[in-house]
């Protein structure tokens, strides 16, 4: 088990050709870009402590692959250094990182069985278990093809057996040994491929989406096997993900990503309440928070063209700087309430009803904005039809006020 430390990480590819050229991107480039080169990673400072369960998360081209693939050794750093535990790894390749990693696609050999799946990584690492002779070491590789009680074992293939099988029987996956991947199922499949990573025993494990092959029941079942697993190895671990409730429900903490940079870090509660951005505040929650424009009119009141709040006095310490401006008032579907008339509340008009079982969502606009789009959460049992028109209630200690220039939480300003 080790620590992770990523210390001012910064990754560029050179252009193709025929792509962007420094003549139609110049204007476009940070401070930290070269003209000639397209930035995915800027400035990644993170730490993941010894037995934490780290999850990365962001939309599809943020870099958080990128980063899982720098950590393993698969990619070339442009800058910065890598550390697990007391070793600086950034010039040793992968298999001298004592790393393992567990792919989206699996990467199965498909001619192995899942035990010689298993055993690979052991066998080309090497067990130290004494020495075996040249001839021993061929009646090994000649009989690795019979049933396995006619199969002539050194003390290497017994330690590997061993730790195979004891592999095997933490995965519950005892009785699928003799069969080769094809005959398996895609959560099978998975746990073997996390059985190859265990076996080895190494300080950090990577997974780079390993259940977005999956569908949803089996996917939910496997998201808590590996939360298990993990928490009964302690062996710190780097989770990939794009679906933020695999992000909410699996980490020790979470490191929202995007455009190559870490937006927030903390732990998930904390990034559901207190989002440090527009950006993750919607990407954080599903359905994603609904925003609106107000006018701050005092410190503790907000404008709408069709409503006007009073909010709590803790945030007249940040809006009391925005008197007479606009900012963005977010709120959650699931901080709405079905309210009555009032010039604090809002009204709308119901455009959709998905009415899920325990629960109903329903997609409304504002009767001023029929453009304008809000989501909101409201009992199974409410009776609401498309084309009705009700009062919605925001609940005044969930709200959330971003900059409208920055976008950013007024909170961290």
């Amino acid at each position: 088990m080790a620590k992770v430390i990523l210390e001012n990480i910064y990754k560029s590819f050179p252009h193709r050709s025929g792509k962007a050229t420094p003549s139609n991107r110049s204007s476009h480039l940070k401070k930290d870009e070269k003209p000639d080169r397209t930035s995915v990673l800027r400035s990644i400072n993170l730490t993941i402590e010894d037995g934490e369960f780290m999850v990365l998360v962001g939309p599809s081209g943020c870099g958080k692959s990128t980063l899982l693939r720098l950590i393993a050794g698969l990619e070339e750093l442009t800058a910065g250094n890598i550390w697990v535990g007391d070793r600086l790894v950034n010039a040793l390749p992968p298999k001298e990182r004592d790393i393992a990693m567990v792919f989206q696609n699996y990467a199965l050999y498909p001619h192995l069985s899942v035990y010689d799946n298993i055993a690979f990584g052991l066998r080309r690492m090497g067990i130290d278990e004494g020495k075996t002779s040249i001839m021993q070491d061929i009646l090994a590789q000649m009989s690795r093809k019979l049933p396995r009680k006619l199969r002539y074992l050194t003390e290497k293939e017994k330690a590997i057996d061993e730790r195979v099988r004891k592999v095997a029987q933490l995965l519950q996956i005892e009785l699928l040994l003799d069969r080769l991947p094809k005959q398996l199922s895609g959560g099978q499949k998975q746990r073997v491929a996390l059985g190859r990573a265990i076996s080895r025993n190494p300080q950090v494990f990577l997974m780079d989406e390993p259940l977005s092959n999956l569908d949803a029941k089996l996917r939910a079942q496997t998201r808590s096997q590996i939360v298990k697993l993990q928490r009964q190895l302690g062996v710190t671990t780097i989770y990939v993900t794009h679906d933020q409730t695999e992000a909410m429900t699996m980490g020790d903490r979470i490191a929202v990503m995007n455009g190559g940079e870490i937006q927030q870090l903390a732990k998930p509660l904390e990034i559901y309440n207190r989002p440090a951005n527009r950006f993750v505040a919607e990407f954080i929650g599903s359905p994603p928070m609904n925003f609106l424009s107000v006018r701050v009119d005092s410190p503790i009141t907000l404008t709408h063209s069709q409503f006007h709040l009073t909010i709590p006095d803790l945030w007249s310490q940040w809006v009391s700087s925005y008197q007479g401006r606009s900012l963005l008032l977010g709120i959650r579907p699931e901080h709405f309430a079905i309210a009555t008339p009032s010039p604090h509340n809002l009204q709308v008009q119901v455009d959709l009803v998905e009415a899920l079982g325990n629960e109903t969502y329903i997609w409304v606009h504002p009767l001023e904005e029929p453009d304008f789009s809000l989501i909101a959460r409201v009992p199974s049992d409410a009776q609401i039809h498309l084309g009705d028109r009700i009062w919605l209630s925001p609940m005044l200690d969930k709200i959330h006020l971003f900059d409208a220039q920055t976008d950013m939480a007024i909170w961290q300003e």
